[in-house]
């Protein structure tokens, strides 16, 4: 359920913008409302000076911002930093804060690569694929890497192989959909492999490799109904048309473009999915 948030405070002239993100914020409800969202991937540089200066000279909130520049000379932890600015205005009551307390701690306790993941994970949920693809790159190559979980390390996998089917590069994905099998055998995975593998047009390595994968040859038939399916849906709504427009941007090097279009089919994506869950309701 979408929540409606009313901004009765001063608009800032100039914006606090977000790093992790790009948001740019004007007021403190956007404020606080973007620092509850973003919470995985605050620190010391968002909970800084920049922000006491923001909360002081833009927002007019001086009482705030000279507790959060004494909190500052203190070096105080982040959380206490991070209180002081949500209890800036009305948008949290009071339990909603400790709630988004408790969450901030688990953060924080969490080790440096899931952090670093679920940071990835929001940033391809939100459409910022090129950024996510770039993180979990990082974490794959990361010295630290085993200590994350086999289903984990699978999860990383398979989210580069998405993005880069809808960067249009089905072979690229293939590779990466068949390394998260390798750690966690889950039939989504096998399914989207094969669906790449379908993309690619090579039918004798299709047909190769799902005989290998299914013994059944009804849980096959299933199997190639779903991709079919899958196929088609993506054909009627022009979905491999944009793939394609998405690897020539990438080509040209227009990041610019590229982020727009590729914001445009995740909104198309979400809702043909929201559109598919009210038809099974």
């Amino acid at each position: 359920m979408s929540r409606v948030i009313l901004c009765y405070g001063k608009r800032a002239e100039n914006p606090f913008v977000m790093k992790n993100s790009g948001r740019k914020i004007y007021t403190v409800e956007e404020l606080c409302y973007c620092l509850r969202d973003e919470l995985d991937s605050l620190d010391g540089d968002i909970l800084g000076p920049e922000l006491a200066v923001f909360l002081g000279k833009e927002l007019g909130l001086s009482n705030r911002s000279e507790t959060l520049r004494k909190l500052l000379d203190e070096n105080s932890d982040l959380k206490s930093r991070l209180v002081v600015v949500l209890c800036s205005s009305d948008l949290y009551t009071a339990n909603e804060i400790n709630e988004i307390c408790e969450e901030f701690d688990k953060n924080l306790n969490m080790t440096p690569l899931v952090r670093a993941k679920k940071i990835a994970d929001r940033q391809l949920s939100e459409g910022r694929i090129k950024s996510a693809l770039n993180a979990y790159k990082d974490i794959i190559s990361d010295e630290r890497a085993g200590e994350l979980s086999e289903e984990e390390i699978s999860a990383i996998y398979h989210n580069c192989g998405v993005i880069q089917m809808r960067l249009g590069y089905p072979e690229e994905a293939a590779s990466m959909f068949l390394k998260a099998y390798a750690h966690f055998d889950d039939r989504f995975i096998v399914r989207n492999y094969l669906l790449a593998l379908r993309l690619i047009g090579d039918e004798d390595r299709y047909i190769k490799e799902a005989m290998r994968l299914f013994d059944s040859g009804d849980m096959l038939k299933e199997l190639e109904d779903e991709i079919q399916t899958t196929l088609e849906r993506f054909e009627e709504t022009g979905g491999l048309e944009s793939v394609e427009r998405l690897r020539m941007l990438t080509e040209d090097n227009r990041p610019g473009e590229f982020d727009r279009v590729a914001h445009e089919i995740i909104s198309e994506l979400k809702t043909a999915y929201r559109n598919d869950v009210e038809n099974e309701e």
